[in-house]
């Protein structure tokens, strides 16, 4: 994969330094690099497709959490366009057609589920892609439509819905006529009370001054969701947008709902409409579902009463050719052949998976069409019949991560509508982590994952909703082990006789916690309304909490969701357990925070629970707990953080106590303004060291939480769910939502430091034992539609070829008090002083690492030497008249180094002469053993060791 580049200034911005005299943000944290590991065969929510009319290759993805990307050659390969802007959540695309360099972005996903994320207005490129500016509209948070106008460059529309949880911010219809510069809200004749938004929005292809718009209302709370609205509607414009007026001939009376439309390109006058509106059983009386007008919407006809989920589909698109053929994209792709009035399922055999939300036909053969769904983008070339999956997308949108004990180890994690998956954190394969490397668990939306670090082949899996399994990776069987009344040994006695076997007793959030004891791999917790306890591994479970939440009757109620049309999936269940920390210190203290803003302690392993909730300052009742995270260090100290975007209200909350939750300090103060924390990491070996999963990245404090930088070197703009540092390995892992799986490799340096270090003038770090990795690449042509994540740093490539070898490299950290005109060098030592290496380093101040290629320096032979490899190569060369040996006695005469030309030698050795040749004349290549090494700068040492290990492969 190749690497994602950021702007120094953006990957790494510090703030409020404690120490002026201590290097600080981007100069401490420059040795530092997280790398993408995928997946990419699982997807991710795609909102928009748009191409280029004259040349479908040249296509543009908008995705729901994860950014732009572009591709020249219909998808073989990717490149994110949109890594370094403020918001990865995109709502909308539109290109210039006559010049499709001018790309507008408007940015919030407007699909109204319980997970999108919000945008800040509309972006613009003149160069396809290269860079953007953002022209305004910062307070619309979700964008549904970018219209560019046909023949002008300088007018587009922007349909704004608005925020999708409060009705504070702009939504409605705008337009520009100076590029951005300026933009007017069109009201004359559309909504305009705050509540109601533009959902959709197209133009006659003939005639750019008609125009015809969808307005919305929507809301959705933490515990429920009302789609639609008494001023919504369908509504049109002959003059370019300063006058509108409601179509409702034919149309569902009353209040409707989302409205999806689609223009027939050859005659305007026909459109389709998919309006959300009160249930009809019969074309009889016009409701919810399909209509279609052939006199430019003076009169519709209602020709079907599908419309499946319409909050977050609602997208209707025809044929370009032919007014007959209709799409219909919903949990299925629906394909109509007589103008709507039937629908068939256009994906059959699912191998493009389902929940449909965009589509672009090619106008030049209507045929060929790309798809965009929840499980990512595929392209058909023959109507639907056959389909190419970019399975080279990682956009994967994680809600929880888990990391196994395997040598190397696996990252595992839960993903939005697509199970959950199993990735490698390292692959044998010169290409990189490919997609072989991993495996889909189960279906459905996955959550939690725990492994079990004592027994690498079981793992503690959930889906939505608590549906939890105890999972073997080997043979892939599954056992339910959620908490019910059947499990549950205390039920009766810890339920109220009024809720019993109502299936009103139990609430699990759709991300429901499940945990496993660091204590006990044995033990689990799982967090409903209740917190759980199993000591079985699931097999059977015991309440050990009161209901934890605010139990609010207004928010408990269930099946009232939706608004015109009921959908009650388990996405606003609500007053329910949200997120669990057990003490690693002591195992009787336990904290749960909950989707009701509950804080919740026990000190006795759940006999009595004290709420500390009313003493965390500043942050209003019922705000989402995000995070609770108990101390390694002290018994009595925790973090949590509170997201409040479900109330509208984006701020970043952020806490720290230090005895059992009786006073507060805030961690926080130092983020920008309307950062939303969704996780906080407390290192496991430095108390000061401290990490925050945002809205838009992650920071990290090294003085507990009293400053924070912005550590986001390599990694994209993202929505940051979970953070994990592997307990062994000492690498931060990132779960985001939207940009799959990230790994900052060896955090040692980081748990290491302190104050007195960084105003030294250097440092040489205890170091992370190097792996002597085999190569095991599977060899190949694979063309290049193909994704591998990233290995290491340490594993160089060492060519093209299908394949390519890798050079092992070790890392050595070390620090750098400041700039200096001193020298700094590095040396590295065989034990026996034998061999040695010597690296002149940058004298720059901050944490850096050398990657050793593990050679040695060398002299350059003497003349009885040279002979002697000259006589070998004759020797041989007398035997075998092989084209590669000539090739090599050739480049040995030419070479300029002695490395080179020892190189050589030990190439010849390994390929024909492996035991024929003096280990003297090769050159020397550090091998499994303890070296010493030795940070010079000026006068100054600092000493250190290197362990180089085997593949731990040679030991199975």
């Amino acid at each position: 994969m190749k690497r994602l580049l950021l702007p120094l200034i953006l990957c790494l911005t510090f703030i409020h330094s404690p120490l002026s005299a201590q290097v600080s943000g981007e100069a401490l944290l420059q040795g530092f690099h997280w790398r993408n590991i995928g997946p990419a065969n699982q997807g991710g929510r795609i909102v928009d497709i748009e191409a280029v009319e004259t040349d479908f290759r040249r296509v543009f993805l908008a995705t729901a959490s994860g950014g732009v990307w572009r591709s020249d050659n219909a998808g073989t390969t990717w490149s994110p366009i949109f890594d370094r802007y403020e918001t990865a959540s995109i709502g909308d695309i539109a290109l210039f057609q006559p010049n499709p360099d001018i790309l507008w972005v408007g940015t919030g996903e407007p699909n109204n589920r319980n997970s999108v994320s919000w945008g800040n207005g509309i972006y613009r490129s003149t160069d396809g892609g290269k860079t953007f500016q953002h022209l305004g509209l910062s307070n619309t948070y979700q964008i549904a439509r970018v219209l560019a106008h046909p023949k002008d460059p300088n007018t587009a529309y922007v349909a704004a819905i608005g925020n999708l949880w409060s009705y504070a911010g702009e939504r409605g219809l705008f337009k520009t006529t100076d590029g951005g510069k300026t933009w007017a809200k069109l009201t004359n004749g559309l909504p305009d009370d705050s509540k109601t938004g533009c959902t959709d929005l197209v133009m006659d292809p003939q005639n750019p001054k008609v125009l015809y718009a969808a307005f919305y209302q929507r809301l959705r709370q933490p515990w429920t969701f009302h789609s639609g609205g008494p001023n919504g509607g369908i509504f049109k414009s002959t003059d370019g947008g300063k006058s509108w007026a409601k179509l409702s001939k034919g149309l569902p009376p009353g209040e409707t709902g989302r409205i999806g439309l689609a223009i027939y390109r050859k005659n305007p006058n026909i459109l389709m409409a998919l309006v959300e509106a009160e249930k009809s059983d019969t074309l009889a009386k016009p409701g919810s579902g399909l209509y279609r007008t052939e006199d430019g919407g003076k009169s519709w006809r209602y020709v079907n009463t599908y419309n499946n989920r319409p909050f977050y589909y609602s997208q209707v698109r025809i044929n370009p050719a032919d007014d007959k053929k209709v799409y219909v994209l919903t949990t299925r792709f629906m394909v109509s052949s007589d103008g709507g009035k039937t629908l068939n399922n256009g994906s059959k055999d699912q191998e493009v998976h389902g929940d449909f939300h965009s589509m672009w036909i090619d106008p030049v053969h209507p045929d060929r069409y790309y798809l965009g769904a929840d499980k990512g983008a595929s392209l058909t070339h023959d109507h639907g019949k056959h389909f190419i999956l970019f399975d080279n997308l990682p956009i994967g949108q994680f809600y929880r991560i888990g990391a196994d004990w395997r040598d190397p180890y696996y990252v595992y994690g839960g993903l939005q509508d697509n199970g959950t998956y199993g990735v490698a954190s390292f692959s044998r394969d010169a290409r990189g982590i490919l997609n072989d490397s991993n495996w889909k668990l189960h279906w459905g939306d996955g959550q939690f994952i725990q492994p079990d670090p004592t027994d690498w082949r079981t793992l503690f899996t959930e889906m939505e909703n608590g549906s939890s399994f105890r999972y073997d990776v080997v043979t892939y069987e599954m056992e339910r082990i959620q908490p019910t009344m059947d499990n549950i040994s205390n039920y009766e006695a810890a339920v109220p006789d009024s809720l019993q076997r109502t299936g009103r007793e139990f609430r699990f959030n759709w991300t429901a916690p499940l945990v496993m004891s660091k204590h006990d791999p044995h033990t689990l917790f799982a967090g409903g309304n209740y917190l759980f306890l199993s000591t079985d591994q699931g097999a059977s479970w015991t309440i050990i909490s009161p209901d934890l939440s605010t139990a609010s009757p207004e928010k408990t109620a269930k099946g009232k969701s939706g608004g015109i049309t009921p959908d009650n999936t388990g996405a606003e269940t609500h007053c329910s357990i949200y997120t669990f920390s057990e003490s690693p210190l002591n195992p009787a203290v336990l904290w749960a925070g909950t989707d009701d803003g509950n804080v919740q302690l026990t000190r006795d392993g759940g006999q009595n629970w004290h709420n500390a909730r009313n003493a965390i300052p500043g942050v209003p009742e019922g705000i989402w707990v995000s995070r609770v995270e108990a101390s390694h260090h002290q018994e009595g100290r925790a973090y949590v953080c509170f997201d409040g975007h479900r109330s509208g209200q984006l701020a970043p909350w952020a806490f720290r106590t230090d005895d059992f939750g009786q006073s507060w300090t805030d961690i926080g103060s130092t983020l920008p303004e309307t950062e939303v924390v969704r996780v906080v990491r407390e290192d496991p070996r430095n108390p000061n060291l401290l990490f925050l999963g945002t809205e838009t990245g992650i920071w990290a404090s090294i003085d507990g939480g009293k400053s924070w930088m912005r550590f986001m070197p390599g990694l994209p703009t993202v929505s940051v769910y979970d953070l994990l540092i592997h307990p062994r390995d000492n690498d931060l892992i990132a779960g985001t939502h939207g940009r799959s799986l990230w790994i900052m490799d060896d955090i040692t340096p980081l748990q290491q430091l302190t104050s007195r270090l960084q105003q030294g003038k250097g440092h040489l770090f205890r170091q992370r034992p190097a792996t002597l990795w085999e190569n095991t690449s599977r060899g190949g042509q694979r063309g290049h539609f193909w994704f591998a994540g990233e290995n290491p740093a340490t594993i160089e490539n060492t060519g093209g070829l299908p394949r390519a070898a890798f050079n092992n490299r070790a890392a050595v950290t070390y620090y750098i008090g400041q700039d200096g005109e001193e020298e700094a060098t590095l040396e590295i030592r065989s034990r026996d002083g034998k061999y040695k290496r010597t690296a002149k380093l940058e004298q720059k101040a901050g944490i850096h690492r050398y990657y050793w290629d593990l050679e040695f320096d060398v002299n350059a032979y003497t003349e009885a030497e040279y002979a002697e490899v000259d006589s070998i190569f004759q020797q041989l060369l007398a035997v075998y008249d092989y084209s590669r040996l000539k090739s090599m006695y050739r480049d040995f005469q030419k070479a300029k180094t002695p490395r080179e030309r020892r190189a050589i030698v030990n190439e010849l050795r390994e390929g024909y002469l492996r035991f024929g040749i003096d280990d003297e004349l090769g050159l020397p290549i550090a091998g499994p053993g303890v070296y010493n090494l030795e940070l010079r700068i000026g006068s100054e040492t600092w000493k250190s060791t290197l362990v180089i290990r085997e593949d731990p492969l040679k030991k199975e």
